[in-house]
């Protein structure tokens, strides 16, 4: 018969350290935080997540490494916990960590309260790290909504980023001016110089778009050879100059007319494109090179 287990005249401590070799080798991140948010302990798993040796993150608090968009969250974290144990449940939320080079891990956080010492509670965080998936979802929804051929928004990721504006405040405040850009007898140019120079001149169109205009504008390929332009707050008095500094860098000596409009008291974005639009074609209508706004 095979000898069982040594007996221990403290079983309780050779469970905690059962425990505690548990918990520094997951590969898992786990952290324990007192009363007061400070970090009591965390393992290595953990360290790892927010990018910090433990002799750097000891007794302190998580919010110094959360990601600002995040603090909101983090100041609430009693009030979730209380509402997630009011429904039986563990509170899970996704949130960022900063590393020290500024690099974002995401996790998928399950936080629960846990008795401390004199009764107190304390709080275990255990973290499934998510920024893989975050990332290649990112990279998915950046592909769907950028053209390939000039690296700018897409008429999808135009059409979201309209949506967006219509509750910001540039359009609440009228500070909102949205173009659009067609490329003069671009058919013709394409037949007569062939598609790998039509490509070049509106990747290169593109590129001078981006150098035109300041940082803050919003810039798409509508479809084909147009282009759309959006200028939020301050910037958008500026559109006259924006769009005769792009005229001087049309490449190969091209030409393009334009339209645009500043959204109106109570008019919706999608109306002020619509007008922009309609002011492009009486440019047309006008010949090569003509802009025309209001």
């Amino acid at each position: 018969m095979e000898p069982g287990p040594t007996p221990t005249s403290d079983p309780v401590d050779l469970d905690s350290r059962w425990y505690r070799a548990m918990f520094e080798a997951s590969t898992v991140p786990m952290a324990l935080a007192d009363e007061d948010g400070l970090l009591v302990v965390a393992n290595s798993a953990y360290c790892a997540m927010v990018g910090r040796s433990w002799a750097e993150i000891a007794g302190r608090s998580s919010r110094e490494f959360t990601h600002d968009d995040d603090l909101g969250q983090h100041r609430a974290m009693d009030r979730l916990m209380a509402d997630a144990a009011e429904r039986g449940e563990i509170l899970r939320l996704e949130k960022r960590y900063i590393h020290p080079d500024g690099t974002v891990r995401w996790g998928w956080v399950s936080a629960s309260p846990v008795d401390g010492p004199g009764g107190r509670r304390w709080t275990m965080a255990v973290i499934h790290d998510t920024t893989d998936r975050r990332r290649t979802e990112d990279d998915l929804l950046t592909a769907a909504s950028t053209d390939q051929l000039t690296g700018l928004l897409n008429r999808r990721g135009w059409m979201a980023r309209l949506a967006e504006f219509e509750h910001s405040a540039a359009h609440i405040g009228g500070d909102l001016v949205l173009a659009i850009i067609d490329l003069d007898r671009f058919k013709a140019y394409n037949d007569s110089r062939g598609h790998d120079a039509g490509d070049r001149l509106l990747a290169e169109f593109a590129r001078a778009m981006v150098a035109s205009a300041c940082e803050a504008a919003v810039l798409a390929r509508w479809g084909g050879e147009e282009f759309a332009l959006a200028l939020p707050g301050s910037a958008a008095v500026h559109i006259d100059g924006v769009l005769r500094g792009l005229a001087r860098r049309v490449p190969d000596g091209q030409t393009f007319c334009a339209g645009y409009a500043t959204v109106h008291a109570r008019e919706s974005v999608a109306e002020c494109f619509t007008r922009a639009d309609a002011r492009l074609y009486e440019a047309k209508r006008q010949g090569r090179g003509r802009v025309f706004g209001d």
